[in-house]
């Protein structure tokens, strides 16, 4: 079950070359955009989780769809997959092909740990 008080906030990548957010269903889409009615598809993909770009990759907006058969571990994998997937658009938009490797790890945590936190709080109190 999804928090019905969870609205979709925006993060901001080390050195803001992305803002990011975890959406959990069409409403939190809709809430991202200007104009609902231009609002993507939520997982278009049909996937059990994805992330899309918007504005020359400067948003990043992570799907992950109903979570209720999948344990922690199975969820921290789809966030941890897609942080990387946003850490690649990062690493593109800053120009940087051969980044440290702990540049790399701090990064993908960072975002990893963002997305973890978003998934907490967007989950109903019913869910552990």
């Amino acid at each position: 079950m999804i928090n019905t008080n969870y609205v979709p906030e925006w993060y901001i990548s080390p050195f803001q070359h992305v803002k990011y957010t975890l959406a959990r269903n069409q409403l939190h889409m809709d809430l991202l955009f200007d104009n609902m009615n231009e609002s993507d598809e939520f997982l278009s993909m049909g996937t059990g989780a994805q992330v899309d770009f918007y504005q020359d990759s400067a948003y990043a907006i992570v799907q992950i769809g109903d979570t209720s058969e999948r344990t922690l571990v199975e969820i921290h994998g789809l966030l941890l997959h897609e942080a990387v997937h946003v850490w690649q658009r990062i690493k593109q938009r800053m120009g940087e092909s051969s980044p440290s490797t702990e540049f790399e790890a701090y990064s993908i945590q960072s975002i990893a740990q963002d997305l973890f936190a978003m998934f907490e709080e967007s989950k109903g109190h019913d869910q552990k």
